[in-house]
């Protein structure tokens, strides 16, 4: 028998095998293409989420520090009570007493971090709950829209007698 000569039972790969072994090893390679492109986004979330929770606590931390009539307390804009249009000290719109403020304009103070990617709104309601007793909500916000919802703590203030 010649070398050059083909055996029937010699085996080899057909076109259409090595075809179909491409297919399933790209839909495998496609598939952890987008397994890590969805690991890298989620991790971007949870840092920026990260951030404003740090910046947050950040912000509770140096509330909690403060006195009782310390100006940054201070319901700037009067409305800590100011869902309460008929003056019978209920919240008639059940909206926290003004504590959700969320703009410049609203919120008692804001501050922006230092590299300007979130900006912190805090608000204070007076003698809510009860008398000397101060709420305080400290709402952050990413200013490069990267977070879904901002980021809030809420905490009690109380005066020393």
């Amino acid at each position: 028998m010649n070398g050059s000569q083909l055996h029937k039972n010699d085996q080899g790969f057909t076109l259409v095998e090595v075809l179909v072994a491409m297919v399933v090893l790209m839909v495998g390679i496609l598939g952890i293409f987008l397994l890590q492109t969805t690991s890298i986004t989620t991790n971007a979330r949870a840092k920026n989420l990260t951030l404003a929770s740090t910046w947050c606590a950040t912000e509770l931390e140096r509330i909690s520090a403060l006195d009782y009539d310390d100006d940054l307390l201070k319901d700037t804009d009067g409305d800590g009570t100011g869902e309460d249009t008929n003056n019978d000290g209920i919240d008639d719109s059940d909206n926290n007493f003004g504590l959700d403020d969320t703009t410049e304009a609203t919120a008692d103070t804001t501050i922006t971090s230092p590299d300007e990617d979130f900006t912190i709104f805090i608000n204070v309601a007076i003698d809510i709950p009860a008398p000397n007793l101060k709420t305080v909500y400290v709402h952050v916000q990413d200013n490069n829209n990267r977070l879904l919802s901002p980021v809030v703590i809420k905490t009690i203030k109380y005066d020393t007698i």
